[in-house]
């Protein structure tokens, strides 16, 4: 089903201005003095665009644009708040009513960023705001016209839509987040079939990208692939009131300073930073805006207790350990579990997963950091509901009512923080549904630690299982360049031969895109955010010279061993069919071995295709 038809937004595209309309609010913004107006009646000139939303304003070498989403499709709502994810962009430019030819690589990007990367809005909700946020944003004033309450590091065009930061935009401007959102309902536990669950993923932009490219944390503590993923259940009570409860969880890169650069391995060395006080400094930054944010926290890390992730890993907890003794007051607030996922569950045994609930630092955690719970009087709001903001009439006239407020977060990681922490964070949101569904009166079974893979009712459990294995995918894809690994446990509570030939496909591709790809993709990533100008620096050339190179070392190393392969005098035994084809597999799997480890020796420095930003790291 694709967006509100007809499109609700009009733009006009005249010589000096661009008038903006939408229903009875019209907005004009000349060009030249960058000054808005609110218009009483529309006065259309020069060409008309029609669209679902605006994004910002961005710039290409030659001309500026207005980055719109014509294209979308509505995937579930929140309260009456429809949700629609992003499909296809179009650009409207600033000068003349064409797009220059010499612009259209750069335009291209922006495409191709959508690619892999999932965008959501709505016109009604602020998406960045959690459960947790909007607790505490009762509190707060709003910082802009446009993002009044947003979260901005949730925000993926924050960036680009601040010049249109003026009174009124707010109604064809909206926040966009970057990971996945779902919905299904859940009749099987309410006959009134009122009862939602809604699985929501934000990925931070404060240090994100490509997988191999952006690792561990950077010196303000941002870490690479952050992501808070939050749950929520809506219903109405027997009064008639809204009721709104949601856990979060957030993933993100083990937090200290580290790289993992491709060069044609499947598993690149990791290479932590050696200064521990400047990784110390990092963790403290980056810990201390989680329990900011969170409260208390725990850090459940699942990478191998083996070869260089041993390595990662001890250094990681010798970190913690650091930080807890020199603040003792906080030392009951930081948790530490360390759970080697692929030890535990060696075997497709993922059944084993309830070793962790039996670990005493995790089950304190999920004995006390409980869940979110608001309600608000839906009959009280005036009839601006339908007209104006959720979440700015909720704050303004005070209709929510806090019943309960979540206490900690769960902090998952493993290397990539994708398919081991999908498949840990399914589990404890497993967990937490059943806590949330006992204590509001929908369930009588209540969660335990020792049956943490206990079904949901009839179809529900289908449900509840192929929403968080498209949230996997979806971060996963932006990360990465494919789906989750692991995923058909996910989806069917079953680890499978036909997965594990799955994840090998897309081990792969991942291979291919991180080695030769991930330059130009993380380019694109970061031209969206703002962080690349065409005009004040050119974008680094980035081409598959790599891939053909790689290609013709290994032609040329098979050509040279086959030829001196027809000078060997072989034992007449040798002579059979079957020992003929066998020797010729030997030459080429000795061809690719040499071509290999020639390739691997150079390729930092002849091969693998930086992006623009990044040509320059040390550690």
């Amino acid at each position: 089903m694709e967006g509100a038809s007809p499109k609700p937004i009009k733009i006009y595209n005249s010589k000096n201005e661009f008038i903006f309309s939408k229903g009875k609010k019209n907005i004009s913004y000349n060009k030249t003095s960058k000054i808005f107006k609110a218009l009483e009646h529309v006065f259309p000139s020069g060409k008309e665009y029609d669209i679902y939303a605006v994004l910002g304003y961005i710039e290409t070498k030659n001309k500026s644009y207005i980055l719109c989403a014509n294209q979308t499709t509505f995937v579930g709502k929140i309260l009456e708040a429809k949700i629609f994810k992003i499909e296809r962009f179009c650009f409207i430019p600033e000068i003349e009513n064409n797009i220059d030819i010499e612009d259209e690589s750069y335009l291209k990007m922006f495409d191709d960023f959508l690619e892999r990367n999932p965008l959501y809005y709505s016109d009604k909700l602020d998406l960045t705001i959690s459960i947790l946020n909007l607790q505490k944003n009762m509190k707060i004033t709003p910082k802009s016209n446009i993002f009044k309450f947003t979260i901005s590091q949730y925000c993926w065009n924050y960036s680009m839509a601040k010049c249109f930061d003026s009174e009124g935009m707010n109604e064809f401007i909206y926040p966009v987040i970057n990971g996945f959102f779902g919905e299904r309902k859940v009749s099987e536990y309410d006959e009134n079939n009122d009862l939602d669950y809604i699985l929501i993923g934000r990925k931070d932009d404060r240090r994100s990208g490509m997988r191999f490219l952006i690792r561990g944390a950077d010196e303000n503590g941002n870490v690479a692939n952050t992501v808070e993923t939050e749950e929520l259940v809506t219903y109405k009570d027997k009064e008639g009131n809204i009721n709104i409860c949601s856990f979060i969880q957030i993933r993100g890169s083990i937090p200290i300073i580290w790289k993992q650069e491709p060069n044609l391995q499947l598993n690149p060395k990791i290479k932590p930073e050696d200064d521990f006080t400047a990784n110390c400094e990092v963790f403290k930054l980056h810990i201390e805006e989680l329990f900011e944010n969170y409260g208390n926290v725990c850090c459940i890390n699942l990478i191998d207790q083996k070869k260089d992730q041993k390595i990662i890993g001890d250094y990681y907890s010798n970190i913690v350990s650091n930080y807890k003794e020199g603040h003792k007051n906080r030392k009951e607030s930081l948790y530490f579990v360390w759970f080697d996922f692929h030890k535990e569950c060696k075997g497709m045994k993922y059944e084993n997963i309830k070793k962790l609930f039996k670990k005493p630092s995790f089950l304190e955690c999920l004995k006390q950091f409980e869940f979110n719970h608001i309600k608000f009087r839906k009959e009280s709001l005036d009839e601006d509901y339908q007209e104006n903001k959720i979440v700015d009439i909720l704050i303004n006239k005070k209709l929510i009512d806090i019943i309960r407020t979540q206490k900690g977060v769960f902090r998952n990681n493993c290397i990539d923080s994708l398919d081991r922490t999908n498949v840990v964070q399914s589990v404890i949101g497993r967990y937490f549904l059943f806590y949330i569904l006992s204590n509001i009166g929908f369930s009588n079974i209540k969660p335990s630690e020792d049956d943490v893979f206990i079904n949901f009712q009839g179809s529900f459990e289908s449900k509840f299982k192929l929403l968080w294995a498209d949230h996997g995918d979806s971060i996963s894809l932006a990360y990465s360049g494919t789906g989750a690994l692991k995923s058909d446990f996910v989806r069917t509570g079953n680890r499978t031969i036909m997965g594990n030939i799955q994840d090998g496909y897309l081990s792969t591709k991942r291979f291919y895109l991180n080695n030769f790809r991930d330059g130009y993709n993380q380019d694109c990533h970061d031209y969206f955010l703002g962080a690349l100008n065409p005009r004040k620096k050119e974008f680094k050339q980035h081409s598959t010279l790599s891939l053909q190179i790689l290609i013709s070392i290994f032609l040329f190393f098979t050509y040279f061993i086959f030829s001196f392969s027809k000078r060997i005098s072989l034992p007449y035994n040798y002579e059979a069919s079957m020992k003929k084809f066998v020797f010729q597999v030997l030459i080429f799997i000795c061809s690719l071995s040499l071509s290999y480890l020639l390739i691997n020796k150079y390729s930092q420095k002849l091969f693998i295709d930086y992006h623009t930003r990044y040509d320059k790291r040390n550690i």
